[in-house]
């Protein structure tokens, strides 16, 4: 009886090999090369996207916004990282800590007291101005280990090419090394005609 029991376990040790030991040396598929800006290093990776009027039109009209909203949203740009922390420490999301800017120029952020005048003008619900509020980037937010975190922030519609400085402070306590990343020729995309 034992020696079928040892002959048993033995003799399934190669498909137990099979199944934890493969991973272990097993290449990973490569990341596909995003679309559009992006930057990527040992502690994270962001991907800048960019949303056309007509996109931004149809998503929001997929919505049920009323146009007049929808015109308010289009008389801005929208910039949407997304962001992800790959290392153990903690990586702070602050936009406040953020700068676009054309050389020497600042371009104001528009914050989200911004909206609500703007709602009231184009009559629009309070759960459409809800559902466009998760549309945007949070205001702060601490990213932990593989988190992810994206939307939009929102700019003035810009004719030329500007900077987004991203600055993150590290540590759960925020006295870690900043880090910073710059993504330069940005634009506010238009239409194609």
């Amino acid at each position: 009886m034992i020696k079928q029991l040892v002959t048993g376990t033995l003799g399934s040790l190669p498909i137990l090999a099979a199944l934890f030991l493969t991973p272990c040396y097993a290449q990973q598929a490569p990341r596909p090369v995003p679309s559009g800006p992006w930057y990527e290093d040992d502690a994270v990776f962001i991907r800048i996207v960019q949303r056309t009027p007509e996109q931004l039109n149809a998503f929001y009209q997929g919505r049920e916004f009323n146009q007049a909203a929808i015109d308010q949203i289009l008389d801005t740009c929208f910039v949407t990282p997304i962001i992800h922390n790959k290392r153990f420490d903690v990586l702070w999301l602050e936009l406040d800590n953020w700068q676009f800017s054309r050389g020497a120029q600042q371009i104001p952020r528009i914050e989200r007291d911004y909206w609500p005048a703007k709602w009231e003008q184009s009559g629009l619900s309070q759960a459409h101005r809800s559902t466009f509020g998760w549309t945007l980037m949070p205001e702060v937010r601490d990213l932990r280990l593989d988190e992810s975190v994206g939307g939009s922030v929102v700019i003035p519609r810009q004719s030329r090419p500007f900077t987004l400085t991203m600055n993150f402070h590290s540590g759960a306590d925020k006295q870690g090394p900043l880090k910073t990343i710059v993504f330069k020729d940005l634009e506010c995309i238009i239409d194609k005609p």
